[in-house]
């Protein structure tokens, strides 16, 4: 699987059309819903305002609700087949957090198709960002917040026994006023049964430039820990690629054998991590290479993230408005 890291790749608000969509009743999630979902929606009840994008398995339409003008994002599976049980849960397991993007209510199309009725982000993914500034990164005082910010997401999934899986630059989403919240629950997963038992999940799933050493093996499966573990390795990946303003691992052999290259450098090859002659403070460095160690153990938790001198050294108002340039920036 190739890397995703051009907007037409989003794998959060892409877009609809809007023909032939007659909405049945909603199905509400636990996140609390504004006042006009209180009833079933209708398709009448949203105004289309145009197509966010579009990917392999899903599409996203921009929609106003005629009632009372608030925005939101409609996302549309491709797949024709039920919304996966397992995301549903997924869905209500992180309702309510600040940094997951909220979700309002699931919805079914003409042929029965999956919708879900999203938070929408005016500022996209963090993907899109990275596409507009063309090969710049974001710079490190605006990175920290980032990283504060997509590690209170993950903090937040982790603490209701969810593991993402597929942790990547477009599937965290910015909004104008500063907030980023991670999003695409596709191929996440929950780690712990009704009983509060460890399950082992599969790994395999998800985008595999992001992929840690241990999810290269076949039918790799993991218990929590190890889950949660992967994530850290992706979300290392991802802030590396945001300094970097591009991917960390470039192919040699183009992208037909960018599949196998990326496993020999992952597996097998020191991991990535800040080049040496890049202008980076050591709070930077040692934060990425605490995501990015090959042996699931003795990577960082996000717990440990939450603490690491990167988040808690920086200067949090003034890494919110370097964060606000770089987002108002993207807008125009």
């Amino acid at each position: 699987m190739a890397c995703s890291v051009v907007p037409q790749e989003m794998s959060h608000q892409m877009g609809a059309a809007p023909h032939r969509m007659m909405m049945k009743a909603s199905t509400p999630l636990a996140t609390p819903a504004p006042e006009e979902h209180a009833r079933p929606l209708r398709l009448s009840d949203l105004e289309w305002l145009g197509e966010l994008g579009k990917g392999g398995f899903a599409r996203v339409t921009k929609v106003r609700h005629r009632g009372t003008g608030a925005v939101h994002a409609l996302k549309m599976t491709v797949n024709p087949e039920p919304v996966p049980e397992e995301e549903a849960k997924v869905l209500r397991r992180a309702a309510g957090a600040p940094n997951v993007i909220g979700c309002y209510g699931l919805l079914r199309g003409p042929f029965d198709e999956p919708a879900c009725l999203l938070e929408f982000m005016d500022a996209g993914s963090l993907g899109r960002i990275l596409w507009q500034r063309r090969g710049r990164g974001i710079p490190e005082p605006a990175l920290a917040e980032v990283a504060a910010q997509c590690v209170m997401g993950l903090a937040q999934l982790h603490s209701r026994g969810v593991a993402h899986l597929d942790v990547k630059p477009e599937n965290f989403l910015a909004n104008a006023r500063g907030e980023i919240k991670i999003a695409d629950f596709n191929t996440s997963r929950i780690l712990y049964g009704a009983a509060g038992e460890r399950l082992q999940v599969s790994v395999t799933a998800g985008t595999t430039c992001y992929f840690s050493p241990e999810r290269f093996a076949p039918d790799a499966h993991a218990e929590p820990h190890g889950a949660m573990a992967a994530d850290v390795w992706s979300l290392g990946m991802t802030i590396l690629e945001l300094f970097l303003g591009r991917f960390p691992i470039q192919p040699g052999s183009g992208m037909a054998y960018f599949y196998e290259e990326l496993k020999e450098v992952i597996c097998r090859e020191e991991p990535p991590s800040v080049p040496e002659d890049a202008e980076a403070s050591p709070e930077l460095r040692g934060f990425v290479a605490a995501c990015l160690r090959k042996e699931p153990g003795r990577r960082a938790r996000v717990s440990q993230l939450l603490s690491h001198r990167f988040l808690t050294r920086r200067d949090v108002e003034a890494s919110r408005r370097a964060l606000e340039e770089v987002l108002v920036e993207s807008l125009f």
